[in-house]
């Protein structure tokens, strides 16, 4: 149905005999649905009016439906009982139906009552004029989804809080993905960021607990599971108290094993727990003590002492594989999957004649490991057994794992990191932007590897590596920050300045690519050529609302000693001023002081027109709070921090303020956490076990936590006391 068919027959409303503002208002709302934009329409019938509301996508139909709960509800409608659903035996709702995204609709209620009908028509065109009004959001439209995602990697490569739940918002209310998926990835948000105490305090961890989940999802919880009870225990090397603390591990949680043998120890550790707390078989156990051989052997024998110990107590031996004859194939199976040995349960089916019962079982089995090496003999083994034609007619279950299995074998799961470059050589789409939930799984790439893929790419290779290099960075972000990251970091900013992308993920990382270098060391050559690259990104980057991140950006590129690559920044230092200038005006006085300490150390000055006039303006004002207090910034990439430091020293002359970037808890800074007057810690770039240790030693005073990089985001968190 065309709009312009919406007041006809089945419809008794007729906009030319209306008042004028209210055929106005109605020829509004149908030019709206022209545009593409969210509108309503009314309808009235046998006495009673409905409204039709309309929305371009089905991301948007869901979030209407939530505005028109709040505005309209059950005090004027319908809504509570039929949700927005169209009738199927009305002739006029039919018609609508066959829309690529139906409308919503809504009986008025009371019915004939003239103050619940103005009430909804004036709360309507409220609503559509707030939202044709409001602003967009940095991530929507135009911005697909993989952008989104793209800025996500980013983020979590860089560490940066704000930016990844801002991102993690936006694809919660704008993106096409379903409940559970997007449970899924705020779960891989979390323990990207480091974040266990988010993990288990998710609003639908318990929902997560009772899916079929990815592997890479119980994994991750297996982690997070890990940390909390049982890393302590484990650095002991007792059995004993290992499984002392497995006995507190809540009951809801002891269903995360996942079967086969994990490479991690933090999974392996609790896959071996559980797998005791259940009562799991000898030989399971056994399988996994012998899987830690490889991770550690200390670790292996421990795990052993701990089924030889039980073993020596059981009261009555347990029942070992059987090898009678008398045992069918199909009961082994069972009795395997019972035991929770899929491995051994798709070895053992696979070499029976292919059956549609046993078909059904190894898919099952496969879906639990998720094992590239097992999966392909499985689909085989399906297709010889006829169950693809067998399950199209009853079994959802079945279905629902061929679809799964089919997906898991499809070349851009299984590519990997050595595949997802010659994916950007190659210029393939779909390899490049592989799905998020699918790269977090591959296996990192080492240093030397990453060095050689990154020296070897051209230009234009260079530039697809900017546009589609979020996921990669959160990947391999450690190699980054590394003592020989340098020249990985120089790699990167040339893929950016080529790129000439300009999002908030990629001013971001171009920050945290500056504070890994100037912590690194690099070559005066290799940071004149970073710098060179990094007069680009600015140019690009730099706005009205960018501009502290630019001034960011030029503090942490020029934090190295004064005398190494000065030619290249004073070009930066100038090339800065230059696309600042337009913005200058955006400027806080903090930052107008920052660009004034890199102006002296370059042994130059700041132009006229980004000096602060004294008489007019006090840029120590906002940080006289703290002039008679100890205050220490706590970071592991000192660059920001050092920074900070310094813009403070220089507003307030006397002021006490420290810094520290100790990987490890020292009587240092112990007695610093405890003594401060303001702890500040950049969780952006802060090890989990520092950051416990801090707050330990700091007892009940408060933490000032900066969660993105940057001088800038330590003042703003200082001056607002």
């Amino acid at each position: 149905m065309q709009d312009d068919e919406f007041f006809g027959s089945g419809n008794d409303i007729k906009p030319a005999r209306l008042q004028p503002e209210h055929e106005t208002s109605i020829e509004n709302w149908r030019d709206a649905i022209r545009r593409g934009q969210i509108a309503f329409l009314p309808r009235s019938t046998k006495g009673n009016l409905y409204w039709y509301a309309f929305a371009p996508t089905k991301r948007e139909q869901r979030e209407l439906l939530t505005l028109l709960d709040a505005w309209v509800g059950p005090t004027f409608s319908d809504l509570p009982r039929s949700r927005g659903r169209l009738y199927p035996q009305d002739p006029f709702d039919t018609a609508l139906a066959a829309q690529a995204v139906p409308p919503l609709r809504f009986e008025v209620l009371p019915r004939g009552n003239g103050t619940a009908r103005d009430e909804v028509r004036q709360a309507l065109l409220v609503l559509s004029k707030l939202v044709w009004k409001r602003p967009r959001s940095e991530f929507d439209a135009p911005r697909t989804t993989v952008e989104v995602l793209d800025d996500l990697g980013h983020a979590i490569g860089a560490q940066d809080r704000r930016i990844a739940l801002e991102c993690l918002r936006d694809l919660e209310a704008f993106a096409d993905l379903d409940h559970s998926n997007l449970a899924f990835l705020r779960l891989r948000v979390h323990a990207g960021l480091g974040d266990t105490t988010a993990i288990f305090a998710d609003q639908d961890l318990e929902h997560v607990l009772q899916l079929r989940r990815p592997l890479g999802i119980t994994r991750l919880l297996q982690n997070a599971l890990y940390e909390h009870y049982l890393e302590v225990a484990d650095a002991i090397g007792d059995g004993a108290s290992l499984l002392e603390a497995a006995d507190q591990i809540p009951a809801a949680l002891r269903m995360l094993t996942a079967g086969g043998t994990p490479e991690s120890r933090p999974a392996l550790v609790v896959e071996f727990v559980l797998s005791k707390l259940k009562g799991a078989a000898t030989a399971t156990l056994q399988r996994l003590a012998d899987g830690a051989q490889s991770i550690s052997p200390a670790l292996a024998d421990s795990l052993r002492l701990i089924i030889s110990t039980e073993a020596g107590t059981a009261q009555a031996p347990e029942t070992e594989p059987s090898t009678s004859k008398n045992v069918e194939p199909p009961d082994e199976l069972h009795r395997l999957i019972e035991e929770g040995e899929f491995a051994a349960a798709i070895n053992a089916g696979l070499v029976g004649t292919p059956s549609t019962g046993t078909a059904a079982l190894l898919l099952g089995c496969i879906r639990e490991l998720e094992d590239p090496r097992l999966a392909a003999g499985v689909a085989a083994f399906v297709k010889a057994s006829g169950l693809e034609g067998e399950a199209l007619g009853n079994d959802i279950v079945v279905r629902a794992d061929l679809a799964w299995l089919a997906d898991f074998l499809t070349p851009q799961r299984n590519l990997g990191w050595l595949g997802w470059f010659e994916a950007l050589r190659s210029n393939d789409r779909v390899g490049m932007n592989a799905d998020f939930s699918i790269s977090a799984d591959w296996t990192p790439l080492d240093h030397p590897t990453v060095a050689d893929r990154l020296a070897s790419l051209d230009e234009e290779t260079l530039a697809r590596l900017g546009d589609h290099g979020g996921a990669f960075m959160a990947a391999h972000s450690s190699l980054f920050a590394g003592p020989e990251g340098a020249e990985l970091c120089e790699r990167v900013l040339a893929g950016f300045a080529v790129s000439e992308k300009n999002t908030a993920g990629i001013r971001l990382q171009t920050v945290a690519l500056h504070e890994y270098m100037a912590t690194a060391g690099p070559s005066p050559e290799l940071l004149a050529s970073s710098l060179i690259w990094t007069e680009d990104i600015l140019r690009v980057g730099t706005s009205a609302v960018t501009a502290s991140w630019t001034v960011d950006v030029l503090q942490a590129a020029t934090a190295s000693p004064q005398a190494v690559a000065l030619d290249a920044k004073a070009r930066l230092f100038f090339g800065a001023l230059d696309v600042l200038r337009p913005v200058h005006s955006s400027l806080g006085l903090a930052e107008l002081e920052g660009l004034r300490l890199v102006a002296d150390e370059l042994a130059t000055g700041l132009p006229d027109d980004f000096q602060i006039d004294p008489s007019n303006a006090d840029p120590a004002a906002p940080y006289r709070h703290l002039r008679n207090s100890v205050i220490v910034l706590y970071s592991l990439t000192e660059s920001a921090t050092t920074r900070a430091a310094q813009v403070l020293r220089r507003l307030l002359p006397g002021i006490d303020v420290r810094t520290n970037s100790e990987h490890d808890g020292s009587q240092q800074l112990a007695a610093l956490s405890s003594n401060a007057d303001v702890f500040v810690v950049v969780a952006a770039s802060a090890k989990h076990a520092a950051t416990d240790f801090i707050k330990h030693h700091r007892g009940n005073r408060p933490i000032v936590q900066v969660n993105s990089r940057g001088s800038s985001a330590i003042l703003r968190e200082l001056a607002e006391g």
